[in-house]
């Protein structure tokens, strides 16, 4: 983590000294890289903690996520407002993205020293690798209906439904709000719900809200569905990475949370593109309602995958009974 944090706060700086379009491209692809790495290194440290004390904590790591893209393009917003240059921004965000990468160092190397004990391997892991597929093949069709609602509801809005660019322009920003308030809701219910009630009732109330959105006869229910949509697909991707997690022996944690997020990351890519399509063919509102039908159809795949017991885990269990003669 302390290395990916590094390297992200490094790439950021890229952009500042790009002066052509091809610099600033390769200088966005490092940035994005880092970006990614941290990422996955987060996410993979929330995991051990996880598995160290027995709790969860991705929701929360997710819902502060969703919290800094708020309050970011909320103060990037008022810097740009007072004067401020994308340099000055971005040097800031550097400087203190570094700041927190050194305060990791420590807890880093305690994880280390715990990792380069021996541990036996989950005798489920080959089975734990096809999970991990599917779990990030999920993970794409959450991050495809999330992204392309998010980037969708401002055109939506206007074009639809006649609302004003103020409105249009709040609308990606109450989506993130919502999201950060579904994540820290699922922080608080993750104690008295399994990550597959989670991951299952939230993807059904993104179905709710993006029909609601697609059918929505004024601005103001397009805004509550649009808000139940954040609220409810914010759940998916916590409890994908959790799941992943719980799956996996510790010395493969990081790379099970990858792959997750590696191939989650193309419903980024495809969501946006493949929704213009539709409502080319179509029209917009039938563009958003076919995400309301992904997320259900994520819901009851999540619903099936994610039945019983994780068997890496009763494999590790059963060992563990095995070798203190309790069994």
């Amino acid at each position: 983590m302390p290395a990916t944090g590094l390297f992200f706060a490094v790439t950021i700086l890229g952009p500042i000294f790009a002066s052509t379009p091809l610099s600033l491209t390769v200088a966005l692809l490092f940035a994005s890289a880092g970006s990614g790495a941290l990422d996955v290194s987060m996410n993979a440290a929330v995991s051990d903690v996880e598995a160290e004390r027995g709790g969860r904590l991705m929701f929360g790591a997710h819902a502060l996520f969703s919290l800094g893209v708020l309050v970011s393009a909320v103060a990037t917003g008022f810097a740009r407002e007072l004067g401020a240059q994308p340099a000055h921004v971005l040097g800031v965000v550097a400087v203190i993205t570094a700041l927190v990468a050194l305060g990791t160092v420590q807890t880093a190397r305690r994880a280390s020293r715990v990792q380069a004990d021996p541990q036996p391997q989950a005798a489920g892991s080959t089975r734990a690798v096809s999970a991990i597929a599917v779990l990030a093949a999920l993970c794409a069709m959450a991050f495809l209906v999330e992204d392309a609602i998010q980037n969708w509801s401002a055109l939506h809005l206007e074009r639809e439904l006649g609302a004003g660019p103020a409105l249009g322009g709040a609308a990606p920003g109450i989506f993130a709000l919502a999201m950060f308030i579904g994540r820290s809701l699922g922080q608080r219910l993750g104690a008295r719900f399994t990550e597959r009630t989670l991951l299952s009732g939230g993807a059904l109330g993104a179905a709710i809200g993006a029909a609601l959105l697609s059918l929505a006869p004024s601005p103001v229910v397009a805004l509550f569905g649009l808000a139940l949509a954040g609220a409810g697909i914010s759940m998916v991707a916590p409890a994908l990475s959790a799941r992943a997690g719980r799956i996996s022996d510790p010395a493969g944690r990081g790379a099970a949370i990858a792959r997750v997020t590696a191939l989650g990351y193309s419903g980024f890519i495809i969501g946006p593109g493949l929704v213009g399509v539709v409502a080319q063919l179509t029209d917009l509102r039938t563009a958003i309602a076919s995400l309301s039908l992904m997320a259900l159809l994520l819901a009851l795949s999540g619903a099936y995958v994610m039945r019983g017991r994780d068997q890496a885990g009763t494999f590790e269990e059963g060992e563990e009974l095995l070798k203190t003669g309790r069994a």
